[in-house]
């Protein structure tokens, strides 16, 4: 994963009219705020799973985030059957009465689980719920969506909520509700997660976000205890607490594509230096086309931002200045985050480990001997022990008066022992001196 800066703690056009339905019909074939740490799943006696676009038994659903949504004992899953085809709208309807049906059937308390297409026919039903005219809440009911295009802030049919396609109709931001809901969504998926700004770099990176993500190998592989992930929990004027979780993405879907080549090629070793240095600015330009995102939080303050995840956001076709200010503040630690990318993926050369000098260790003595605590003096590591921070390095050159210095200590050693004790001159008053000679 590429380096990470600390952070301190503090009208559509026919073009995108178009994308936006290209991608659609290839993935679907306001209150409180608090944050939470990690991602959890709701307690459930009763798995319900709506599968995604081709899942139409829902038999992929137990597969997500590596089985945990069902290895847990006694947890009962069940799939429902519906069309899981394109178009997306009468797939949609005619998965509600089957929904419907296995929660009735179902031993409370029940988690409903949409993927993608599946999750349109979660919230169709969970709308149904809370019409006027529909009973009183059901308390053993919870919903999860993943990969939702109702995403209030990044949902595909959030930012485009007068979408009308025939087939394609969108329904908007998810609709608040008195039920515990938690949508989980991949970053740069360009179905959950849309850009929100008209930026060519963030709306490329989204589409391919959705070849890398948004399939079942995306969701399928994320362990929620361990993932750099975003969390947002608000309870809603609803009553009920809505928990969004955005799993980071470690590397830019936009790179991927130059990293496979690599791989493939075997050429890894001299390309990946030169993608992580680009890595950290290609992410602060691709970040600033969505309205809470810093990608110095991956893995150090993911809380930091995600703020505004329960917020419905319409796309826009102009960046407000001030998400370009902060960008443009944010670019040297991100120009100083990609030279130390590109440092770390250079292949490493192996020194030979080296003694201390002769005269590295009578200094050491001799700092220990005016020093014995050491106070006031920072150490910092040699090759073989410590020096102090005042010391010069052995290796380096010797010009000037680092020479002379070094033609002293010469001298001050040739005067010394084997033992390191340091020779007399004979004293012409001492009279063994003088039988000796």
């Amino acid at each position: 994963m590429a380096k990470h800066r600390r952070r301190r703690r503090p009208p559509l056009t026919p073009i995108l009219v178009a994308g936006a339905t290209a991608g659609l019909s290839t993935a679907l074939a306001l209150g409180h705020a608090t944050t939470a740490t990690a991602a959890t799943i709701p307690t459930a006696t009763t798995v319900i799973g709506v599968g995604g676009w081709k899942d139409s038994t829902g038999e992929r659903i137990p597969s997500k985030f590596q089985g945990a949504l069902v290895l847990v004992p006694d947890r009962t899953y069940v799939g429902v059957l519906y069309p899981a085809q394109l178009p997306v709208d009468p797939s949609v309807a005619a998965g509600q009465a089957p929904l419907e049906e296995a929660v009735d059937a179902a031993e409370r308390p029940v988690l409903i689980v949409g993927y993608s297409e599946g999750a349109l026919v979660a919230e169709r039903y969970k709308r149904a719920l809370v019409a006027p005219d529909a009973p009183d809440a059901d308390e053993g009911i919870a919903f999860m969506f993943i990969a939702s295009p109702t995403v209030p802030n990044g949902g595909i049919y959030s930012r485009f909520p007068s979408l009308r396609i025939p087939g394609f109709t969108s329904t908007g931001a998810a609709a608040p509700s008195p039920y515990d809901e938690t949508f989980v969504s991949l970053e740069y998926d360009l179905i959950a997660d849309f850009p929100a700004y008209a930026n060519p770099l963030s709306l490329a990176n989204a589409a391919l976000g959705f070849a890398y993500f948004h399939g079942d190998q995306g969701p399928d592989n994320v362990d929620l205890e361990s993932a750099p992930q975003s969390v947002r929990v608000v309870t809603t004027d609803a009553g009920g607490t809505d928990t969004y979780v955005l799993i980071r993405a470690e590397q830019l879907p936009l790179l991927q594509p130059i990293r496979d080549l690599a791989r493939v090629t075997g050429t890894t070793v001299v390309v990946e230096p030169f993608v992580g240095a680009v890595e950290p600015t290609l992410r602060l330009l691709v970040d600033m086309g969505y309205t809470d995102r810093d990608y110095r939080t991956v893995g150090v303050d993911e809380d930091a931002d995600y703020q505004d995840a329960d917020q419905p956001t319409r796309f826009s076709l102009i960046t407000p200045p001030e998400r370009i200010v902060e960008t443009a503040k944010a670019l040297p630690d991100a120009l100083r985050d990609g030279a130390e990318n590109f440092v770390d993926a250079l292949p490493s050369t192996p020194t030979r480990e080296t003694s201390p000098t002769r005269h590295q260790k009578q200094l050491a003595e001799d700092l220990r001997d005016e020093d014995p605590n050491g106070a006031g003096r920072a150490t910092v590591k040699l090759r073989s022990g410590a020096r102090n921070s005042t010391s010069r390095d052995e290796n380096a050159p010797k010009t000037g008066p680092a020479a002379r210095s070094e033609g002293q200590n010469q001298d001050q050693d040739q005067d010394q022992d084997p033992d390191g004790e340091k020779k007399r001159d004979p004293d012409p008053g001492d009279d063994s001196s003088a039988a000796a000679a």
